[in-house]
Formats: structure tokens, C-alpha cells, sequence
């Protein structure tokens, strides 16, 4: 019989944004009462829950011993809600009989995990966390001349832009990792 994962201890997994990401997955985890690794792993790839995580990957996510792309954790955050039956976009507290209960604090599931994701890839300790993520930054215009500054290209005359802009959707913003050619 397999064994039942348990949250790593603070020798294994020192507080930090890590331990925090870590511990909201084991709150959603011991909720669907430690559901068995293949389980959960079944319960992604399907049609309401697109993105397929393995076993392993589910274990490592569990233990702290990696750090994935959201919609792997996110798709690990919709298993674990399916198997409690609760809404991943309902508040995260939402009884109010319930100790951590705070009815200023809309907070969704999903929400607070992602919070707690961005602050792990960034390495923030919650109380550094930036209320608000900074702006991109805007890289200054091409002259026509080939220079940086000035007066800026056309898409038409840049075969970059016109690439990269085909290329993006809603949630690939941002640069491909296909080469040009």
C-alpha cells in the first residue's frame, strides 16, 4: 500500500514562500481527506480540468521538492477541489462559523494560491510581496536607421514583430521560444 504524504518538516522545508505555497496545497490536500497520488493524477487532463499532471509531479509539488508552471499547479488546485466538491473560485473561507473566516477578505482558493505561487518564483516573503505587480517595462522605440530611440518602425518593416505578435494569445503573452526561421 502506498504511503499517505505528510507535510514536510521545517528541517526538510525551512519557512519561506516555498513552506507557504506548500502548506496551502496540503490544506486542500488533507481536505479531500490525502486522496492517492494516481487519483488525483486521474482527475486532471479531462475535460474540466485540461492540464495532465503526473503522479510524480503531483508528489513533488506536495513535498516542496519543485516548483512547476502555474496551470500545473492550478490544474493540481482543481483536482483537489474536485474531490472536496468546492468551487477553486469560491472564497477561501467561506464559512463563517469557520476560525479563519474573515468577511473583509473575499479571497478565492485559487486567488491565494496564485499569490502564493508568484511569491515563491519571485522569493518574496509574503510581507515583501508588492501590493500590486509593477508595470512591464517598455523597451524604447527602433529608429529607422536601425539605431534604439527615434522614431520607431513599422510592424511592416520589422519581421520580429509581425512573428511575435501572430503568436500571441491571451495566455501565451509575451516572446516564443520557436526561433524566427
Amino acid at each position: 500500500m502506498p504511503r499517505m504524504l505528510r507535510m514536510p518538516g521545517k528541517d526538510v522545508l525551512p519557512p519561506g514562500p516555498k513552506r507557504d505555497l506548500v502548506a496551502e496545497l496540503f490544506v486542500h490536500y488533507r481536505l479531500a481527506m490525502r486522496p492517492p497520488l494516481p487519483k488525483i493524477a486521474a482527475l486532471t487532463g479531462t475535460e474540466s480540468n485540461p492540464q495532465k499532471v503526473s503522479r510524480e509531479t503531483i508528489r513533488r509539488l506536495l513535498t516542496g521538492t519543485t516548483t512547476s508552471q502555474w496551470g500545473v499547479v492550478d490544474a493540481l488546485l482543481l483536482a483537489l477541489c474536485q474531490l472536496q466538491d468546492r468551487d477553486p473560485d469560491g472564497r477561501r473561507w467561506p464559512e463563517p462559523d469557520d476560525s479563519r473566516w474573515d468577511e473583509n477578505d473575499p479571497t478565492t482558493c485559487r486567488e491565494h494560491l496564485r499569490r502564493l505561487w508568484n511569491d515563491d518564483i519571485d522569493g518574496l516573503e509574503p510581507d515583501e510581496a508588492p501590493a500590486t505587480p509593477p508595470a512591464a517595462p517598455v523597451p524604447p522605440a527602433r529608429q529607422a536607421s536601425g539605431g534604439w530611440g527615434g522614431t520607431p518602425q513599422s510592424a511592416a518593416d520589422d519581421p520580429w514583430a509581425a512573428g511575435i505578435a501572430s503568436q500571441s494569445t491571451p495566455q501565451t503573452r509575451g516572446y516564443s521560444d520557436e526561433p524566427p526561421f
